[in-house]
């Protein structure tokens, strides 16, 4: 039986509503991908109506490069409009090549050099685009499992942060943190209740650093914070603060709860020569396997990071 006119309608009409595209809106969203510099490939999403570019921690897109200013730029919305301008930075903003010396407004695809090393680019997406870009940088970036940094992304921090250190001679710190017994937490009480215990314990580092610090998972059950701008006292401090806080952590589990602890592994470098990923890595991965062996729920720090330049470093096993 062939379908009546107001059918035929009412189909045409289901069609149109539901053919799976969503309508495009507005391209009045802001994006900055780091093209050239520290973490190639990281995403900025400018979410407010003013982003401060620069080297500060402070910076809405901060970007650990010793040729920028700590306030280098700043793009400044207006309405569906984006405008950068320099901050009377001391290497210059560039625009497609040009330096900046008044505000320009944004097109979609520019490309922003800033210091000379740092190249981004300037994208402008509409809200579904906008989200996708983010939901897709979530996943490059972070551990699906704890949602803190991945191992990749830790890494390329670690590296940008020891090279800043370096050429600034200022201090840092990294944390390597590793749950005590996890294989009989497994066993235990399962593996979901492991996971939930590696979450917690992730939420529990989130909470405990600043905002310029750095959390990853560096694999398993094994954790590590990058801190910046403290000195040797503060960073034992920072640990022996995570150290205390996760030994009070509940993680509810179908019988009673469960409680853990970790041990903690601290490396230190003042900057300047010597100061390396690798070198510090290794140091702060033998202190944790001290604070192992020393009977675990503890902090051990390892000498400076340049005391360990004519020292042999004895490969970690993991005694858990």
């Amino acid at each position: 039986m062939l379908p009546r006119e107001d059918d035929t309608a009412r189909v045409r009409l289901a069609d149109s509503k539901c053919d799976g595209v969503a309508p495009r809106g507005p391209k009045s969203e802001g994006v900055l991908t780091v093209l050239r510099g520290p973490n190639p490939g990281f995403l900025y999403t400018l979410d407010n109506d003013a982003a401060l570019i620069g080297r500060s921690p402070e910076a809405q897109v901060s970007i650990a490069d010793d040729a920028l200013s700590r306030r280098h730029a700043r793009i400044v919305r207006r309405d569906a409009s984006f405008f950068i301008e320099d901050l009377e930075s001391t290497n210059g903003t560039f625009v497609d090549g040009k330096r900046l010396h008044k505000p320009r407004k944004l097109e979609d695809g520019c490309r922003i050099s800033l210091g000379g090393r740092t190249l981004l680019r300037f994208a402008l997406h509409d809200a579904i685009e906008q989200e996708a870009a983010r939901s897709t940088h979530e996943l490059t970036v972070r551990d699906p499992l704890t949602r803190v940094f991945n191992r990749r992304h830790l890494e390329e921090r670690l590296a940008s942060e020891t090279a800043y250190a370096a050429r600034h001679e200022t201090p840092l710190s990294l944390l390597v943190i590793d749950v005590d017994g996890f294989k009989q937490v497994n066993d235990t009480h399962g593996h979901a209740a492991g996971d939930s215990a590696l979450r917690v314990l992730a939420r529990a580092l989130l909470a405990i650093v600043r905002k310029e610090d750095v959390v990853g998972r560096y694999g398993g059950e094994e954790f590590a914070i990058v801190a910046r701008g403290i000195d040797r006292r503060g960073a034992a401090a920072l640990a022996e603060r995570v150290r205390g806080g996760v030994a009070e952590l509940r993680v509810p589990t179908e019988h009673e709860p469960l409680s853990f602890t970790v041990s903690i592994g601290v490396a230190h470098t003042e900057g300047g020569d010597g100061c390396e990923p690798e070198r510090l890595l290794r140091a702060a991965d033998q202190a944790l396997y001290a604070a192992k062996h020393a009977g675990r729920n503890r902090v051990e720090s390892a000498p400076t990071a340049a005391s360990t330049r004519s020292r042999r470093i004895t490969p970690r096993r993991n005694p858990n």
